[in-house]
Protein backbone atom coordinates (compact mmCIF):
# COMPACT_ATOMS: atom_id res chain seq x y z
CA UNK A 1 0.00 0.00 0.00
CA UNK A 2 1.39 3.42 -0.92
CA UNK A 3 1.42 5.87 1.95
CA UNK A 4 0.61 9.41 0.95
CA UNK A 5 2.47 11.84 3.18
CA UNK A 6 1.39 15.50 3.43
CA UNK A 7 3.66 17.93 1.71
CA UNK A 8 5.21 20.84 3.56
CA UNK A 9 2.62 23.17 2.05
CA UNK A 10 -0.23 20.95 3.21
CA UNK A 11 1.31 20.75 6.67
CA UNK A 12 1.59 24.54 6.79
CA UNK A 13 -2.04 25.01 5.74
CA UNK A 14 -3.20 22.46 8.32
CA UNK A 15 -1.28 24.20 11.12
CA UNK A 16 -2.54 27.62 10.01
CA UNK A 17 -6.15 26.41 9.98
CA UNK A 18 -5.75 24.98 13.48
CA UNK A 19 -4.27 28.23 14.77
CA UNK A 20 -7.08 30.22 13.17
CA UNK A 21 -9.72 27.95 14.74
CA UNK A 22 -8.15 28.25 18.18
CA UNK A 23 -7.92 32.04 17.81
CA UNK A 24 -11.59 32.26 16.86
CA UNK A 25 -12.59 30.17 19.85
CA UNK A 26 -10.49 32.29 22.17
CA UNK A 27 -11.87 35.51 20.70
CA UNK A 28 -15.43 34.33 21.02
CA UNK A 29 -14.76 33.17 24.57
CA UNK A 30 -13.42 36.61 25.50
CA UNK A 31 -16.45 38.24 23.91
CA UNK A 32 -18.84 36.36 26.20
CA UNK A 33 -19.44 38.60 29.22
CA UNK A 34 -21.74 36.15 31.01
CA UNK A 35 -19.71 33.78 33.23
CA UNK A 36 -22.73 31.90 34.57
CA UNK A 37 -23.55 29.31 31.94
CA UNK A 38 -25.05 26.14 33.45
CA UNK A 39 -23.83 22.82 32.12
CA UNK A 40 -26.13 20.41 30.30
CA UNK A 41 -25.58 17.89 33.12
CA UNK A 42 -26.81 20.32 35.79
CA UNK A 43 -28.13 18.82 39.02
CA UNK A 44 -29.10 20.44 42.31
CA UNK A 45 -26.45 18.53 44.27
CA UNK A 46 -23.55 19.44 42.01
CA UNK A 47 -20.90 22.00 42.87
CA UNK A 48 -21.45 25.56 41.67
CA UNK A 49 -21.05 25.97 37.92
CA UNK A 50 -19.12 29.18 38.49
CA UNK A 51 -17.55 30.40 41.71
CA UNK A 52 -17.06 33.97 40.52
CA UNK A 53 -19.15 36.17 42.85
CA UNK A 54 -21.51 38.67 41.28
CA UNK A 55 -20.09 42.16 41.80
CA UNK A 56 -22.74 44.61 43.02
CA UNK A 57 -23.46 47.48 40.65
CA UNK A 58 -23.66 50.77 42.58
CA UNK A 59 -23.65 53.36 39.79
CA UNK A 60 -25.96 56.37 39.88
CA UNK A 61 -27.55 55.52 36.50
CA UNK A 62 -28.46 52.06 37.85
CA UNK A 63 -30.15 53.51 40.94
CA UNK A 64 -31.86 56.18 38.87
CA UNK A 65 -33.28 53.52 36.56
CA UNK A 66 -34.28 50.93 39.16
CA UNK A 67 -35.96 53.43 41.53
CA UNK A 68 -38.41 54.62 38.88
CA UNK A 69 -42.01 53.34 38.94
CA UNK A 70 -42.52 50.53 36.42
CA UNK A 71 -45.45 48.52 35.11
CA UNK A 72 -45.65 44.74 34.71
CA UNK A 73 -48.84 42.95 33.68
CA UNK A 74 -50.86 46.13 33.95
CA UNK A 75 -49.75 46.76 37.56
CA UNK A 76 -47.51 49.72 38.42
CA UNK A 77 -44.91 49.24 41.15
CA UNK A 78 -43.22 52.12 42.97
CA UNK A 79 -39.76 51.38 44.40
CA UNK A 80 -39.64 52.84 47.89
CA UNK A 81 -37.20 54.29 50.38
CA UNK A 82 -36.14 51.97 53.15
CA UNK A 83 -34.81 52.03 56.71
CA UNK A 84 -32.68 49.56 58.64
CA UNK A 85 -34.82 47.40 60.93
CA UNK A 86 -37.99 47.51 58.85
CA UNK A 87 -39.82 44.19 58.87
CA UNK A 88 -42.58 42.80 56.71
CA UNK A 89 -44.09 39.44 55.92
CA UNK A 90 -45.30 37.57 52.89
CA UNK A 91 -44.87 34.50 50.75
CA UNK A 92 -41.40 33.68 49.44
CA UNK A 93 -40.57 31.61 46.37
CA UNK A 94 -37.32 30.84 44.54
CA UNK A 95 -35.92 30.76 41.00
CA UNK A 96 -33.15 28.58 39.69
CA UNK A 97 -31.73 26.93 36.56
CA UNK A 98 -34.19 28.43 34.07
CA UNK A 99 -32.90 31.89 34.99
CA UNK A 100 -29.29 30.99 35.81
CA UNK A 101 -27.02 33.20 33.72
CA UNK A 102 -29.77 35.59 32.68
CA UNK A 103 -29.48 39.31 33.23
CA UNK A 104 -31.16 40.77 36.31
CA UNK A 105 -33.01 44.07 36.53
CA UNK A 106 -29.92 45.98 37.66
CA UNK A 107 -27.65 44.66 34.90
CA UNK A 108 -25.91 41.87 36.82
CA UNK A 109 -26.02 38.23 35.76
CA UNK A 110 -28.12 35.96 37.93
CA UNK A 111 -26.08 33.33 39.74
CA UNK A 112 -28.36 30.84 41.47
CA UNK A 113 -25.53 29.91 43.84
CA UNK A 114 -25.03 33.48 45.07
CA UNK A 115 -27.09 34.89 47.95
CA UNK A 116 -29.33 37.26 46.05
CA UNK A 117 -33.05 37.81 45.63
CA UNK A 118 -35.72 39.65 43.66
CA UNK A 119 -38.11 42.12 45.29
CA UNK A 120 -40.67 44.36 43.61
CA UNK A 121 -39.94 47.62 45.44
CA UNK A 122 -36.94 47.48 47.81
CA UNK A 123 -33.91 49.44 46.55
CA UNK A 124 -31.33 47.40 44.68
CA UNK A 125 -28.44 46.27 46.92
CA UNK A 126 -30.61 46.24 50.04
CA UNK A 127 -29.57 43.36 52.30
CA UNK A 128 -32.39 41.55 54.10
CA UNK A 129 -32.61 38.71 56.55
CA UNK A 130 -35.20 36.17 55.40
CA UNK A 131 -36.71 33.91 58.05
CA UNK A 132 -38.93 30.95 57.20
CA UNK A 133 -41.68 31.25 59.80
CA UNK A 134 -42.54 27.56 59.45
CA UNK A 135 -39.13 26.19 60.49
CA UNK A 136 -37.41 29.39 61.76
CA UNK A 137 -34.40 28.92 59.48
CA UNK A 138 -32.94 32.15 58.13
CA UNK A 139 -30.58 33.44 55.46
CA UNK A 140 -29.26 36.82 54.29
CA UNK A 141 -29.62 37.97 50.70
CA UNK A 142 -28.90 41.06 48.62
CA UNK A 143 -31.64 42.44 46.36
CA UNK A 144 -30.41 42.61 42.76
CA UNK A 145 -33.55 41.89 40.74
CA UNK A 146 -37.24 42.79 40.47
CA UNK A 147 -40.10 40.37 41.07
CA UNK A 148 -41.79 38.03 41.81
CA UNK A 149 -44.78 39.25 39.82
CA UNK A 150 -47.18 36.74 41.33
CA UNK A 151 -50.05 37.78 43.59
CA UNK A 152 -49.23 37.74 47.32
CA UNK A 153 -45.57 36.79 46.80
CA UNK A 154 -43.10 39.15 48.37
CA UNK A 155 -39.61 37.85 47.45
CA UNK A 156 -37.93 35.46 45.01
CA UNK A 157 -34.82 33.83 46.48
CA UNK A 158 -31.80 32.36 44.73
CA UNK A 159 -31.39 28.59 44.87
CA UNK A 160 -28.71 28.70 47.58
CA UNK A 161 -30.74 31.04 49.80
CA UNK A 162 -33.90 28.96 49.34
CA UNK A 163 -31.97 25.79 50.18
CA UNK A 164 -30.73 27.36 53.43
CA UNK A 165 -34.27 27.91 54.72
CA UNK A 166 -35.79 24.65 53.45
CA UNK A 167 -37.73 26.14 50.55
CA UNK A 168 -36.63 23.93 47.65
CA UNK A 169 -39.16 21.11 47.98
CA UNK A 170 -42.14 23.18 49.14
CA UNK A 171 -41.53 25.93 46.57
CA UNK A 172 -43.07 28.64 48.74
CA UNK A 173 -43.20 29.55 52.42
CA UNK A 174 -44.44 32.32 54.67
CA UNK A 175 -41.43 34.44 55.63
CA UNK A 176 -40.43 37.54 57.52
CA UNK A 177 -38.04 40.03 55.93
CA UNK A 178 -35.85 42.35 58.00
CA UNK A 179 -33.80 45.11 56.41
CA UNK A 180 -30.17 44.86 57.55
CA UNK A 181 -28.46 47.44 55.35
CA UNK A 182 -28.83 49.41 52.14
CA UNK A 183 -26.98 51.86 49.93
CA UNK A 184 -28.21 55.28 51.03
CA UNK A 185 -27.61 56.85 47.63
CA UNK A 186 -30.55 54.83 46.28
CA UNK A 187 -33.00 56.86 48.38
CA UNK A 188 -32.23 60.12 46.59
CA UNK A 189 -33.63 58.64 43.38
CA UNK A 190 -36.89 57.39 44.93
CA UNK A 191 -40.05 58.60 43.23
CA UNK A 192 -41.64 60.63 46.05
CA UNK A 193 -45.29 60.60 45.11
CA UNK A 194 -46.61 62.46 48.13
CA UNK A 195 -44.83 65.63 47.02
CA UNK A 196 -47.14 65.74 44.02
CA UNK A 197 -50.35 65.26 45.98
CA UNK A 198 -52.95 67.67 44.54
CA UNK A 199 -55.07 69.92 46.68
CA UNK A 200 -58.53 68.45 47.18
CA UNK A 201 -61.45 70.62 46.15
CA UNK A 202 -64.34 71.06 48.50
CA UNK A 203 -66.78 68.35 47.56
CA UNK A 204 -69.13 66.47 49.90
CA UNK A 205 -68.39 63.26 47.99
CA UNK A 206 -64.67 63.42 48.80
CA UNK A 207 -63.72 61.43 51.88
CA UNK A 208 -62.24 63.38 54.81
CA UNK A 209 -58.48 62.99 55.24
CA UNK A 210 -58.57 60.73 58.29
CA UNK A 211 -59.71 57.25 59.26
CA UNK A 212 -59.25 55.95 55.74
CA UNK A 213 -58.75 52.25 55.05
CA UNK A 214 -58.44 50.07 52.00
CA UNK A 215 -60.63 47.02 51.61
CA UNK A 216 -58.56 44.30 49.97
CA UNK A 217 -61.00 41.38 50.13
CA UNK A 218 -64.32 40.20 51.56
CA UNK A 219 -65.66 36.73 52.38
CA UNK A 220 -68.79 35.07 53.66
CA UNK A 221 -66.58 32.49 55.40
CA UNK A 222 -64.77 33.75 58.52
CA UNK A 223 -61.95 31.20 58.28
CA UNK A 224 -61.15 32.25 54.71
CA UNK A 225 -61.07 35.87 55.83
CA UNK A 226 -58.67 35.02 58.67
CA UNK A 227 -56.44 33.05 56.31
CA UNK A 228 -56.32 35.95 53.85
CA UNK A 229 -55.57 38.39 56.66
CA UNK A 230 -52.51 36.35 57.64
CA UNK A 231 -51.25 36.52 54.07
CA UNK A 232 -51.36 40.30 54.04
CA UNK A 233 -48.02 41.93 54.67
CA UNK A 234 -47.01 45.47 55.59
CA UNK A 235 -43.83 47.51 55.68
CA UNK A 236 -44.55 49.34 58.92
CA UNK A 237 -46.58 48.99 62.08
CA UNK A 238 -49.12 51.72 61.33
CA UNK A 239 -50.73 49.88 58.41
CA UNK A 240 -52.13 46.66 59.82
CA UNK A 241 -54.75 44.25 58.43
CA UNK A 242 -58.01 43.82 60.31
CA UNK A 243 -61.38 42.18 59.75
CA UNK A 244 -64.65 44.10 59.86
CA UNK A 245 -68.04 42.37 59.79
CA UNK A 246 -71.33 43.59 58.40
CA UNK A 247 -74.74 42.13 57.62
CA UNK A 248 -75.99 41.99 54.05
CA UNK A 249 -79.33 40.23 53.44
CA UNK A 250 -79.08 38.40 56.77
CA UNK A 251 -75.63 37.11 55.85
CA UNK A 252 -72.44 38.08 57.68
CA UNK A 253 -69.70 39.43 55.44
CA UNK A 254 -66.09 39.51 56.65
CA UNK A 255 -64.09 42.32 55.03
CA UNK A 256 -60.31 42.50 55.25
CA UNK A 257 -59.18 46.11 55.75
CA UNK A 258 -55.72 47.67 55.96
CA UNK A 259 -55.13 51.06 57.52
CA UNK A 260 -55.36 53.61 58.60
CA UNK A 261 -54.38 56.29 56.08
CA UNK A 262 -54.44 60.07 56.28
CA UNK A 263 -54.99 60.97 52.65
CA UNK A 264 -56.63 59.47 49.62
CA UNK A 265 -53.37 59.59 47.69
CA UNK A 266 -51.51 57.79 50.47
CA UNK A 267 -54.09 55.00 50.34
CA UNK A 268 -53.96 54.85 46.53
CA UNK A 269 -50.17 54.64 46.59
CA UNK A 270 -50.37 51.78 49.08
CA UNK A 271 -52.78 49.85 46.83
CA UNK A 272 -50.44 50.40 43.89
CA UNK A 273 -47.31 49.64 45.91
CA UNK A 274 -48.53 46.22 47.06
CA UNK A 275 -50.51 45.40 43.91
CA UNK A 276 -53.79 44.82 45.73
CA UNK A 277 -55.83 44.51 42.54
CA UNK A 278 -59.48 45.33 43.09
CA UNK A 279 -58.90 47.03 46.45
CA UNK A 280 -60.75 50.26 47.18
CA UNK A 281 -60.76 53.04 49.78
CA UNK A 282 -63.33 53.11 52.58
CA UNK A 283 -63.93 55.29 55.63
CA UNK A 284 -64.43 53.59 58.96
Amino acid sequence: MKIIRPTQIQQFLLIKSSITLVALLLFNGCAISNPFVPSSTYAYNTAPVCTIPSTPITSKPMYRATMRPYTVGGVTYCPTTVAVGEKFEGTASWYGPNFHGGQTSNGEYYNMYAYTAAHKTLPINTKVKVTNLQNHLSTIVRINDRGPFVKNRIIDLSYSAAKDIGLIKSGTAHVRLEVLSFDTQANQYAHILHKKEPKLKKNPQILPLDNLYIQVASFSDEQKALLFKRKCYTLDSKHQPAIKTKKIANQTIYSVLIGKFYSILEAKNYIQHYAYNGAFIVRD
